[in-house]
């Protein structure tokens, strides 16, 4: 089986699939790495099938997987289907497509498994090869060349004024990576709510999966600690040490927001170029305030997003969503690309409104949490849960360092987490924010987890950070 990339970068690219399991997502781990903000980490599997087939099973992502345009969770590819994850859409082949000049046959000169004949794809960004190699990381804050995708300005005072808030907001926004050791497992993007005390903010999802945590800002990386999180608001809270050369961003009002207004979002995408470098996309409110609902396993339940056009793209999760004053009236999060009714949308991206993050970062900088146990989740979806003969629950992915939960012996990437208080969970985020939901920080919560290979669920009491 061949994967053909119709759109997006990587256009006119193919691969094959010859692993017993391929993955395809954003995350590092994956055999096939889509620079795309839609798909999730660990978005769909291949399994290789008799005779070349193979069959193609969604992981609970965010966004669905389609096949010819229908949502699904199980589906055999026998080549010629057109395969859609996100934005990016991908064809299958049973036959390796003619080489066309300019394209090559993705992975062949950028990583090869040691363990198979099968090459990887992986989207490098400098600061992934610095990690991986051990080397200095190095990130190149340079601002790129305004990006007006989606609307076009009158005049040059506009134009001004966003180069303006795009330079000034530079030292106030940063890159955030999230590691396992010192592997990196994903990054984002973060800014600057208290420059003399080092605080910075960023997305919950963004930490997800990590248990050290290091900022780029100026061409250095520094060592950040978590602070704070509230993983169903999507919201975290790091220090760093040194503050030389941090810029507090001002924060703005939803109140003073107009639909149509002008809204720029900031932060570290990954690009083309292979480096992390500041950009910007330029937008307008579409909706001032509102709640966002997700039927995904892993987006919790937003109850105050403003709506904009601006394009989020991946690494842009926790960065500033700046008015033309510089003032912060969000902070990305989250973008939609199919419709409950499987249709595709565009230019529907949002970001937690700012009021709603003055009320949360306010408990988070006191060093109490909102509903965090400590540790983070991978969410299975049903038919992996069948596959793998598992109870419905969280997978425990990542137990933070200095946590009660690591404390406990939850570093651990293969037990499932079933209740919380003796309230059953599914496989999604929101039943664990249900769980959790009046709980304070500091109060003893009782686990339910069971390793993988043990007939009999054990329990463990630690307090919520």
């Amino acid at each position: 089986m061949w994967l053909i990339v119709r759109t997006g970068e990587q256009q006119g690219q193919h691969l094959s699939v010859a692993d017993d399991e391929f993955f395809l997502g954003r995350g590092e781990e994956c055999q096939l790495v889509i620079p795309d903000g839609k798909v999730s980490r660990r978005h769909a599997r291949l399994r290789t099938l008799p005779g070349g087939a193979a069959e193609l099973h969604d992981l609970g992502s965010s966004n669905g997987t389609f096949v010819n345009g229908e949502r699904i969770e199980t589906a055999t590819l026998v080549g010629g289907e057109q395969v859609q994850l996100g934005d990016t859409i991908l064809v299958a082949s049973l036959e390796e497509p003619p080489r066309q000049s300019g394209h090559t046959v993705l992975g062949s000169a950028i990583f090869r498994r040691a363990d198979s004949a099968v090459h990887r794809l992986r989207v490098q960004r400098g600061l992934r090869r610095a990690t991986a190699l051990g080397a200095a990381a190095v990130v190149t804050a340079v601002v790129s060349a305004i990006l007006l995708a989606t609307r076009v300005f009158f005049g040059d005072d506009a134009s001004a004024a966003v180069k303006r808030v795009v330079r000034e907001a530079a030292p106030g926004t940063v890159l955030v990576v999230a590691q396992d050791g010192s592997r990196e497992v994903g990054s984002g993007s973060g800014w600057v709510i208290d420059a003399k005390e080092g605080l910075i903010v960023t997305n919950a999802h963004v930490l997800n999966g990590g248990n050290t945590f290091r900022i780029g800002l100026a061409n250095e990386f520094r060592d950040a600690r978590v602070v704070g999180v509230a993983p169903c608001e999507d919201l975290g809270l790091l220090r760093v040490r040194d503050t030389s050369g941090l810029k507090a961003l001002p924060l703005g009002s939803q109140s003073s927001l107009e639909l149509g207004e002008t809204v720029i979002a900031v932060g570290y995408p990954g690009n083309a170029s292979g480096e992390a470098s500041l950009t910007s996309t330029t937008g307008v409110v579409s909706v001032v305030e509102s709640a966002y609902r997700e039927s995904a396993l892993d987006v919790p339940r937003y109850s105050n997003v403003i709506q904009t056009d601006a394009a989020i793209n991946p690494g842009n999760s926790g960065g500033p969503l700046l008015d033309l004053d510089g003032r912060l009236v969000g902070v990305n999060s989250a973008g939609r690309t199919i419709a409950r009714d499987g249709r595709i949308v565009q230019g529907q991206n949002y970001a937690i409104g700012v009021d709603r993050v003055k009320e949360v970062t306010r408990i988070l900088r006191t060093g109490r949490s909102l509903g965090w146990s400590g540790f983070s989740f991978d969410y299975p979806s049903a038919a992996e849960l069948r596959r793998s003969k598992r109870p419905v629950g969280l997978r425990i992915n990542e137990a933070v360092q200095g946590t009660e939960a690591a404390r406990a012996g939850l570093s651990t990437k293969d037990a499932t987490l079933l209740a919380v208080n003796g309230f059953s969970l599914d496989n999604s985020l929101a039943s664990y924010c249900d769980a959790v939901d009046g709980i304070a920080s500091g109060e003893q919560v009782r686990l339910t987890v069971l390793d993988r290979g043990a007939r009999k669920a054990r329990e463990i009491t630690v307090a919520l950070e």
